[in-house]
């Protein structure tokens, strides 16, 4: 599975860098009581005596800058003073922009209040994000527009919009709190080093303003996400303001880089309110048939869900779609008009709602003769990997042609794949077209087009679960307890807590079997848990198995304001519609509801070897196989009298070590250079629950 690698918004904010993570603004109400609207000093009188609004502010305080809300004062005087930075309601930017191995050019407005637009144009990607004032967007590189609705990103919209208002200067504020640190040396120059919380939420600012010049040299955001750690230099006078025209960030623990270079700045620049407004999302589907949805069979193995995607290399007939599109840009396609040439190609696509973008395998990629561009790290479930670029060409999946899009490539993401071999992962910017039925009953997809959607037959429970990182997030309790926000992710086969939120409570120590798992990042190394009860959108499942990360890692296990990932171990209880307009997910009840998959008994993991041989990759300690003897790394070469060859499929071996408790399996395998044989008596692992889940609304 994959995660979000994230463009960041350059946030080149006049004031702090706070503003670059923005969201829709909360109702009060959502707010505690110390985070409702407030209006400082400064703003309430500035208007009627600016000086002696000044001058009361720093009544009391020493000379020497031994008080951080003087530093903060004097750091305002130093780049060109409060009076000039109020006089400021508009401003734009423009410069060039590296990220990671990518370089390309960006443009900034902004707008008080709390109006943005950001342009970041690269070789492979081009994106947009902004605020309109009332709610916070991104428009991705395919033309698909997300309002951010998520909590966490609501309460830091709210904390921008205060200190946008200079709230954070006031000390009898009710949210913001200064605090001045031990003087420290950033690249050879002596800085004050000042604190800012907040008690909107646990987020912490630090800030090193140089103790000679009062400019700012350094700051970090810290986050339970991530911690961003910016450098600013090269500043210049624009309009007597002093601007820093360089910047360069590091944003932990995804090690990723960005740094930006300004050749134009504009202060008070006129900008139409429209400007900012919610882009139109773009449309580049076409039904293939003259109905609103397409019902599309997938494949279910191993707890993941499988699409045949049908790359289409070259249109032979542009002509005739280009005609038809321009009679009505919005009516099906005609069959007629559709004609596929020979060079299609037809493989399994993994579909995972947790993927941030569709991923096409860098083979396959070379295959179909896609150029690739640029170079950008990502995260995984466990760790970081590369990234680049491509175009995908038309294809097709279902009665569906889609339009050229662009996508990751990775390597070896077919060398890790088993049966079925995939060729890509179809990710956020594939589903997030579509309002999407999943039925685990029939093992059917069905992708509804959100214009015409109506659902009928809807039993469920509606669940309002904001898009972060592009993936739903639903809460979840476990042993009536444990209260989260969890990714819903498709392309999970299990499910899993993540490292910060298992800290937090406890759940380290919890015992359970030993495991690993294989993704995009490489292994991760985790322990299998066996709950009481797990609660999401009024529906109980007994005793669920939930992994646990043995370490923090460096990709979804690190994050903090996620508790932890749902898989399809967990997911195929239900039927699901998965609603990205509006931000919803409804659970209904499947027939398997009660019924818990056949569990593992042996504590084996069966992989396959650098030669494609069925081998074993694991064995959990204290497991019946490890009581039996046997190795990472054997290589398998018989079962039950049934020869295993290089090629045999490892499916099958999987599911035999499922089988009731107290059957026997007797192996032959190689080990360093000579066969041995060995019995496995499977047993159970947990405790075995009669019935796999109920039904309970919510109070």
């Amino acid at each position: 599975m994959v995660r979000d690698f994230s463009v960041f918004a350059l946030g080149i904010l006049l004031l702090l860098f706070y503003g670059c993570v923005r969201a829709a603004p909360p109702e009060p109400a959502q707010l505690p009581q110390e985070a409702r609207p407030f209006t400082p000093l400064w703003v309430q009188q500035s208007n009627e005596n600016p000086a002696a609004v000044k001058q009361q502010l720093l009544s009391g305080f020493s000379d020497n800058l031994s008080d951080p809300y003087t530093i903060f004062l004097a750091y305002y005087d130093a780049i060109g003073g409060l009076e000039k930075l109020k006089s400021i309601k508009s401003s734009y930017s423009e410069g060039s922009i590296r990220l990671d191995g990518m370089e390309g050019s960006f443009r900034h407005w902004e707008k008080r209040p709390l109006k943005y637009r950001t342009e970041e144009k690269f070789d492979a990607v081009f994106q947009t994000e902004g605020d309109s004032g009332q709610v916070s967007w991104q428009l991705d590189t395919n033309g698909q527009v997300l309002l951010i609705k998520d909590h966490e990103s609501q309460k830091r919209r709210e904390i921008a919009r205060r200190i946008e208002l200079y709230e954070h200067l006031d000390r009898h504020s009710p949210v913001f709190t200064l605090t001045l640190k031990a003087n420290t040396i950033v690249k050879g120059q002596e800085c004050y080093q000042i604190v800012l919380t907040n008690r909107i939420n646990g987020d912490i600012s630090r800030f090193f303003i140089n103790t000679n010049t009062l400019l700012m040299v350094k700051s970090i955001s810290s986050q339970p996400d991530m911690e961003v750690i910016t450098y600013y230099d090269d500043y210049r006078w624009i309009e007597g303001i002093q601007i820093p025209f360089h910047d360069f960030s590091t944003y932990l623990p995804w090690e990723k880089e960005e740094e930006t270079t300004i050749s134009r700045y504009t202060i008070n620049p006129a900008v139409s309110e429209d400007f900012f407004a919610v882009p139109r999302r773009k449309r580049d589907f076409r039904f293939l048939t003259q109905k609103h949805s397409a019902v599309i069979p997938f494949l279910f193995a191993e707890n993941i869900l499988y699409l045949e995607v049908t790359v289409i290399p070259a249109w032979p007939d542009p002509m005739a779609r280009t005609q038809q599109a321009n009679k009505n840009p919005t009516a099906a396609v005609q069959p007629s008009t559709v004609r596929f040439s020979d060079n299609v190609s037809t493989r399994y696509w993994v579909l995972d709602s947790g993927a941030s973008m569709s991923v096409i395998d860098a083979d396959y990629a070379k295959e179909l003769q896609l150029q690739q561009h640029g170079r950008i790290k990502g995260h995984g479930f466990g760790d970081l990997f590369s990234l680049s670029f491509a175009t995908l060409p038309t294809y097709r999946v279902g009665s569906i042609l889609f339009d050229p899009q662009t996508v990751f490539v990775v390597k070896n993401l077919t060398a890790q794949s088993y049966e079925p071999e995939i060729a890509g992962i179809l990710g956020y910017d594939f589903l997030s077209r579509f309002v999407v039925e999943i039925d685990y009953d029939h093992k059917t997809v069905t992708l509804h087009d959100p214009e015409h959607y109506q659902c009928n037959s809807c039993t469920g429970t509606v669940v309002e679960a904001p898009l972060k990182y592009r993936t739903f997030t639903i809460p979840v309790t476990l042993d009536h307890r444990y209260r989260g926000d969890w990714s819903l992710d498709l392309g999970a086969h299990t499910s899993s807590i993540h490292f910060s939120f298992a800290e937090k409570n406890n759940l380290l120590q919890r015992r359970g079997i030993e495991t690993i798992s294989q993704g995009i990042s490489g292994i991760s190394f985790e322990k299998t848990v066996q709950f009481n009860d797990m609660e999401t959108g009024g529906f109980h499942i007994d005793h669920p198995l939930v992994s646990i990360p043995l370490k923090r890692g460096k990709g979804a296990t690190a994050l903090g304001e996620i508790a932890g990932n749902l898989g399809n171990d967990i997911l195929r209880h239900f039927n699901l519609i998965l609603d990205y307009e509006n931000q919803q997910v409804t659970f209904m009840k499947g027939k398997n509801f009660r019924n818990h998959p056949p569990r593992d008994k042996s504590g084996i993991l069966i992989g396959r070897s650098e030669f494609r041989h069925p081998m074993i990759s694991f064995v959990a300690p204290g497991s019946p196989a490890q009581k039996a003897g046997f190795q990472a790394g054997d290589i398998i070469v018989n079962v039950d009298d049934r020869k295993i060859s290089s090629g045999t499929a490892v499916l099958p071996l999987r599911d035999i070590l499922r089988e009731e408790a107290g059957t026997t399996h007797i192996f032959t395998l190689t080990r360093n250079g000579q066969q041995i044989r060995l019995p496995l008596t499977l047993e159970n692992l947990f405790p075995v629950a009669p019935d796999s889940g109920h039904f309970q609304k919510p109070q």
